[in-house]
Formats: structure tokens, sequence, C-alpha cells
């Protein structure tokens, strides 16, 4: 009795993880962030750029250093003995222990200079870092909806060949009664035939998505999951001015560019420093625990004043590079703006279509699908021909599938425009704490 609860146990647990897990949207979007090499590489870019940051601000302070010296070579000297000169070679060794600590004291405001510029290329990398999520979510979630759009046409192919079967049906019982040609059966099953490879067709498009969204999420090809619908939003959103507004505070792309022209700012005023006198001055102490030096321990302040007398016109040159290159992150930030604003236009004018659009979809099925209830009806009472039927329920199908267009344009346009406003990082990060 054991062994058999033992193997129905079994057998049931091998059943439930046979099933694939249902993923949300949410969930989606998250194993993305986690796995797709894009968002790895941005993140990288930004922790790269964190530790030069470090790496800068070291040279502000204390340099200390040990370090042991060993040294032996044969020294070579002439001696005279009774007054003839002769060769002696001597075996020689230096051994020395040292410790130095060194301190820049000052460089014209160059390292804090380039500390303040590491900086701004560390903050426009986390800002790049933040775009580069919002648009893997945005991608994740539009295909997400692709392959919820492909599958509602598989099912609306499923009725559309139910229906016509059911007309072939209808057909050769008529042709049976007398009351129906053979060509009316003809083009029953011209109408089946043409359904079924609308299926197939059909059928191929939701395997193809689905494999765009695996791509997209950079699973392994051997992890099986399955998705659901999201949830139904009802939320009145504001006016496009509002949009706007929100877009330019909330936009990574923004930050970005503007930390982009700090970093070329800041790289003008070093490029000048070079065409002036520049003056360091730092100090050192070496002690010496071990040595055959003479002094055990000594200390130094150097000052150097530098200033580039001729160098074929490289200091001007860069100087003038840099000029432009201030120019052009200027120029890159403007174009940003603008075309965060177009954006957020288009995102605002798509979803408000795509609200009308579904809107009147909702009544063309309803009309659709009476006048062709009622034209089955009229052909099975001769009210109507076989080639009415099928005009009918190509219309139904037609406006059914003008539905689920317009449905998920809407979904995918509610997405586009939360990238658009740059709230769609937040959005999935509440979410998915929810």
């Amino acid at each position: 009795m054991y062994w058999i609860v033992a193997i129905f146990a079994l057998t049931t647990a091998t059943l439930v993880s046979a099933q694939p897990r249902i993923l949300t949207l949410e969930e989606c979007v998250r194993m993305a962030w986690g796995q797709q090499p894009q968002v790895a590489m941005a993140e990288r870019s930004w922790r790269l750029s964190e530790e030069r940051v470090k790496s800068i601000r070291a040279n502000l302070f204390p340099q200390v250093s040990a370090g042991y010296q060993f040294r032996r070579y044969l020294s070579t000297r002439i001696a005279f003995q009774l007054g003839i000169p002769q060769t002696v070679q001597e075996a020689v060794e230096f051994k020395e222990t040292s410790l130095t600590v060194s301190q820049l004291l000052f460089d014209t405001f160059q390292t804090p200079l380039q500390i303040r510029q590491a900086k701004a290329q560390a903050n426009a990398a986390s800002f790049a870092y933040e775009r580069t999520r919002a648009d893997i979510a945005l991608q994740v979630a539009q295909q997400y909806l692709e392959v919820l759009r492909a599958r509602a046409l598989v099912r609306l192919q499923e009725r559309v060949l139910e229906r016509a079967r059911r007309l072939l049906e209808a057909a050769e019982a008529g042709y049976k009664a007398g009351t129906a040609a053979k060509l009316d059966v003809l083009r029953a099953q011209v109408q089946v035939r043409n359904t079924e490879v609308d299926l197939l067709a059909a059928r191929n498009q939701e395997r193809l998505a689905m494999l765009t969204l695996r791509n997209l999420m950079g699973v392994s090809d051997d992890f099986a999951f399955d998705i659901a619908e999201p949830a139904e939003e009802t939320d009145t959103p504001p006016d496009l001015t509002e949009f706007l507004a929100i877009a330019l505070r909330n936009r990574p792309e923004i930050r970005e560019a503007e930390w982009q022209r700090e970093s070329t700012s800041i790289a003008k005023q070093l490029a000048r420093i070079n065409t002036l006198p520049v003056v360091s001055l730092s100090g050192s102490y070496n002690r010496y625990p071990s040595t055959t030096r003479v002094t055990d321990k000594e200390w130094a302040l150097n000052l150097i004043i530098s200033y580039p007398l001729f160098d074929g016109g490289r200091v001007q040159a860069e100087l003038a590079q840099a000029k432009l290159q201030e120019e052009q992150a200027e120029l890159n930030l403007k174009r940003t703006l603008d075309n965060i604003r177009l954006q957020v236009q288009q995102a605002y004018t798509n979803w408000q279509n795509a609200r009308e659009r579904f809107s009147a979809a909702q009544e063309s099925v309803k009309e659709a699908s009476e006048t062709a209830r009622l034209t089955e009806e009229a052909y099975k009472a001769g009210a109507a021909s076989l080639l009415d039927v099928i005009n009918a329920q190509l219309a139904l199908a037609q406006a059914e599938t003008q539905e689920i267009q317009a449905r998920y344009d809407l979904l995918r346009a509610t997405y586009a425009l939360r990238h658009a406003i740059g709230e769609i990082n937040r959005y999935f990060a509440q979410r998915t704490r929810k």
C-alpha cells in the first residue's frame, strides 16, 4: 500500500514539475535586467568609470612604498706593487632597505579637475545604464504583448476554422436534402482549407514571437516558461503638457547628455592649463633602515615649473579640440531634448489613436457578429446564399482581427508612453517589489 502511495506522489510531482512556469510581464522584465548581456555591459561600464574616479583620487593621498635592493658586481682597479701595475678585481655587494613617503602638494589644479571629469563621466555612465535598462524593459514589454497578440490571433483562427467547418456541414446537409448546390459545398471546402492555412501561419508567428521574447530576456533554451495576460489598468493619464514636463525631469538620456557636457567642459579647462606655465610641488621622505649610504634618511621638496616653448602647435590644437568637443556635447544635449519632446508627442498621439481604434473595433465586432449570425440563419432558411455567409464570416474575422490588433496596440502604446516620459524603470521596479 505504501509503495502505491509513493509512486502516486512521485508521478504527481513529476507532472507538476513538467508544467512550464507562468511568468508575468514584471518577472520577464526583471529576468531580462539580470541576464541580458546589453544590461550587463552597461553596468560594467558604469563600475569601470567609478573605479577610474578612485584611481585618480588616490593621487591626492600620501604614497607609501617599501623597497629592497641587492646588487653584486665586480669592481676592477689598477694597483701598483713594486712599481708594477696589476689589475685587481673585487666582489662588491650593495644592500638597502627603504621606506618612502611622498605627497603631491600642488599641480596647478590638474588632479582636482581630473577627479571632477572622472566623476562626470561616471555619472554619465550611470544614466547610460538606466537608459539601457529602460530600453530593454520597453523591448521586453513590447515583445511580451506581441506574443499575446499572436496567441490571440491563433485562438481567433481556431474559432474561424470552427465556423467554416460548421458552414461546410450545413452546406453538405443542404446538398443531401436537395436545397443547396454542389458549388456551395465546394466553396465551403475551399473556405475551410484557406482557414487551416491561416491557422498554421498564425501558430508559426506565435512560435517566432516567443523565440524573440526568450532572446530579449536572455534565458537559456532549456528554461520552460509561459506568460499570462497583464492586468488591466484604467488610470486616466495626464495631458501632453504634463507628460512633456515629466519626461524632461525623468529621462536618463538628458542627465547623461548633461554630464557628458560637464566632462567636455572640464577637459577644456585642463587643455587651457597646459597652455600656461604649469607648477608642480611635491614632497618626499625616505628612510633607509639598512643601507651602505652615508645617511639613513632624507627628505626633499620638489618644485617644478614647466612651460612649452615650442611643441609644433600640439597644445593649441588640443585646446581647439577640447572646445569643439564641448560644442558637440552642447549640440548633442539640444538634439536629445528635441528627440525626447518628439518621442513624447508621438507616443501620446499613438496612445490616443490606439484607444480610439480599440473602442471603434469593439463596436465593429458586435455589429459583424450579429450580421454573421443573421446571415447564417437566413442561409439555413434558404433566404441567403452561401457566398453571403462566407462574406459575413470574413467580415467578422476581419473585425475580430482589428479588435485584437487594437487591444494590443493600446497596451504597447501605454508602455511606449511610459518609456517616453522616463517612468518605465520605476513602474516595473515598484510592481516587482509588490
